[in-house]
């Protein structure tokens, strides 16, 4: 027992403190054994069959990992994934876990789902708990979120490259033939996003001042109102003064691109012929290779500005 002991505290490490009764008699325990630590107090019952060990604090962590282990195949789902995965709008509460279609739907630890089309969910492994991976944790907060949140919980994921647009679409043609709960709530929130996905003003921002977070670039005045748009609402991204440099970040879809071609056009003009630069990057360009963003603007920041060289 003592070999077995050594065994279950290293995986009680591993799992937020807590263990299955399979796992213990896995690991060299008698059931006479187990009763016996039962009852003394040495490990704790947090329902049928998981155990924790009396030194554990009771963490949300060991909650989900317990509800996790009480069930067949389960794995942590919805908003409990949300939260694991750090998704926006998801917080820790009560566990919520999946489990197959003929799974026990009973539990005093978590809400269980039970989930036809089991077999297309994917599962990752977050501090060792199996949770279900973004497309699907994302395809479940359909029915817990509202159409707005939900819309923020994936642009949230598609900003911090934790998920592809063509991961949501496969999601939801896998899901689509099972008729769950959320299936028109998802499709409607993924529709209109394309290969050329659209950043929210405030993530571009971002984006764009991570790319610049360089001690070569003079502080940038951010939505900047420059002098010939005094009595206009139009702003800029970015502006650096000592450069006299407009700097725009552009996450405008094609069809949104085509309408305001000319427009763009015409702020450019008047900004180079009030003796400006501009220089504009795509999402992209920030997300793929923020390095080159920085050395496009460190080498025309070195150059004369063009009302400087004109004096």
């Amino acid at each position: 027992m003592m070999h077995a002991d050594r065994v279950i505290a290293f995986l009680a490490s591993r799992q937020h403190g807590v263990f299955s009764h399979r796992q213990a008699i896995a690991a060299g325990a008698t059931p006479r054994q187990i009763d016996h630590r039962r009852g003394v107090g040495a490990w704790l019952d947090l329902t049928r069959g998981v155990y924790a060990l009396d030194s554990a604090p009771a963490t949300w962590h060991r909650q989900v990992m317990a509800a996790v282990l009480s069930k067949n195949r389960a794995r942590a789902s919805g908003t409990t994934a949300g939260a694991l995965h750090e998704i926006a709008h998801c917080r820790k509460g009560k566990p919520e876990i999946t489990v197959p279609a003929t799974g026990n739907a009973t539990s005093r630890l978590a809400t269980v789902r039970r989930r036809s089309g089991f077999s297309n969910l994917g599962l990752v492994l977050i501090d060792h708990i199996p949770t279900t991976d973004v497309p699907n944790t994302l395809f479940d907060l359909s029915t817990r979120l509202d159409p707005s949140q939900l819309q923020r919980a994936i642009d949230d994921c598609l900003v911090r490259r934790r998920v592809t647009v063509e991961e949501l679409r496969s999601t939801l043609d896998r899901q689509s033939g099972c008729r769950l709960p959320g299936t028109a709530a998802f499709r409607e929130a993924v529709k209109d996003i394309t290969d050329a996905y659209v950043p929210t003003e405030s993530d571009l921002e971002l984006l764009l001042v991570a790319a610049l977070a360089d001690p070569r670039v003079p502080a940038l005045d951010l939505q900047a109102r420059l002098p010939w748009w005094s009595e206009l609402p139009h702003r800029v991204d970015a502006f650096v003064r000592p450069w006299s440099m407009i700097i725009e970040a552009d996450g405008r879809p094609f069809h949104t691109k085509r309408a305001d071609f000319e427009n763009d056009r015409r702020r450019d003009n008047l900004a180079v012929a009030n003796g400006y630069r501009v220089l504009r990057f795509t999402y992209r360009m920030l997300t793929d290779d923020p390095g080159d963003v920085l050395r496009t603007v460190l080498r025309a920041g070195s150059l004369e500005a063009p009302h400087l060289a004109r004096a």
